[in-house]
C-alpha cells in the first residue's frame, strides 16, 4: 500500500505551534515586565538511608589498609579485615617497593559507601600522602566468617561479618 493511492480527504494540515516569543521594536521595552519564575516552598530531600554498619566498617577497613600501606601495621593484621587474596596482594607490593618508609603517612580524606545488594557496597576513598591526592576503591560484602577459637579446646564458631572482597589503589 501507497500513500498515492489513499484518498485526498484523509490528508490533514495542522499548523506549527509557536515556539518564539512576539517580535517587539528594536529598542523598545516588552509590554509586560520579565520576572523571575516563581518556586514554590519545598522541603529539602532527605538524605539517602546509609547503613552505618557499612561505613563504620568500611572506614576502620581502610584506615587499616592505609596503615599498612604506611608500614606503620603489619600485614597480618588485614585477616581482621580482607580475604586472605587481598592480605597476599600487599604482601608481594610492599615486597617490591622499596624498604624505606614511605615520605609521609596516608592521611584519610572522604569515604564514600554506595550500597549495591542488602550485603554488599562499594566503597570510593579518597586519601592524601605528602602534598599529593590518591584514590581507592573497594568492595565490601557481608560473608559468613569462621572465627578462631577463644581457647585451643573451644569450638570454632561462624559469624557473618562484613570482609573487604576487592581493592583497586592509584
Amino acid at each position: 500500500m501507497t500513500y498515492i493511492d489513499q484518498p485526498p480527504e484523509r490528508l490533514r494540515v495542522i499548523p506549527v505551534p509557536r515556539y518564539e516569543p512576539e517580535a517587539c521594536e528594536s529598542g523598545s521595552w516588552p509590554r509586560e515586565p520579565l520576572s523571575a519564575p516563581t518556586r514554590r516552598p519545598t522541603a529539602p530531600p532527605r538524605p539517602e538511608a546509609v547503613n552505618i554498619e557499612i561505613r563504620q566498617f568500611a572506614t576502620g577497613a581502610i584506615k587499616l589498609v592505609l596503615e599498612v600501606m604506611d608500614r606503620r601495621r603489619p600485614i597480618g593484621q588485614l585477616s581482621r579485615v580482607a580475604l586472605p587474596h587481598i592480605a597476599d596482594q600487599f604482601r608481594v607490593l610492599l615486597a617490591a617497593g622499596s624498604t624505606a618508609r614511605a615520605p609521609a603517612p596516608s592521611t584519610l580524606l572522604r569515604v564514600h559507601s554506595q550500597s549495591s545488594r542488602p550485603d554488599a557496597a562499594e566503597i570510593t576513598v579518597v586519601y592524601r600522602r605528602g602534598e599529593r591526592v590518591h584514590a581507592m576503591g573497594a568492595r565490601v560484602e557481608r560473608r559468613l566468617v569462621t572465627m578462631p577459637a577463644a581457647t585451643p579446646t573451644a569450638p570454632r564458631r561462624k559469624q557473618w561479618r562484613w570482609v573487604l572482597v576487592a581493592i583497586t589503589v592509584e
